[in-house]
């Protein structure tokens, strides 16, 4: 029986081709690749139980929402606002999601999150359930742990 070896250099190519591959449009992914765009319309829907409670429908804030492939700002509300409000973000190291009620807010990294997101030519779409996030009080100065959900369209 005769042996087939492959050039390691080949072998590295192929393995390197596969791995780092950007997904194709639609496709999900924890760190998808999106086109530069403005935000016309969206909102999210956001749970968060624990150390605080939120039950709401965030509109996007698309003055402070932008996307492009280096970086992209979800931002839903207005940050540090007595308000919720919620940031999707999403770059090259990856995704994040930080919740904020008021002194509250909680920063969720990919380690805590499973879901997915779907981005075509005009909206993105996701959802996260975050688990055991450490949130920090800034009038108590306390931190402690919350759930988090949310769901969300971003319209382009």
């Amino acid at each position: 029986m005769r042996r087939m070896m492959f050039p390691p250099i080949l072998v590295v190519a192929a393995l390197l081709s596969v791995a780092f591959a950007p997904p194709a449009a639609g496709q999900d992914a924890d760190n998808p690749t999106i086109s530069t765009r403005q935000f016309t319309g969206g909102s999210a829907k956001l749970t968060v139980t624990g150390a605080f409670d939120v039950a709401e429908d965030v509109a996007i804030n698309t003055k402070a929402s932008y996307g492009d492939p280096a970086k992209t700002w979800l931002q839903f509300g207005a940050s540090g606002s007595a308000e919720p409000n919620v940031l999707v973000t999403y770059g090259e190291d990856g995704f994040g999601i930080i919740v904020g009620k008021g002194k509250r807010i909680a920063t969720a990294e990919p380690e805590h999150c499973k879901g997915k997101v779907e981005v075509t030519a005009s909206s993105i779409t996701g959802q996260y359930k975050c688990v055991g996030v450490v949130s920090y009080d800034g009038a108590t100065m306390k931190m402690a742990k919350i759930d988090i959900e949310i769901r969300f369209t971003a319209k382009s």
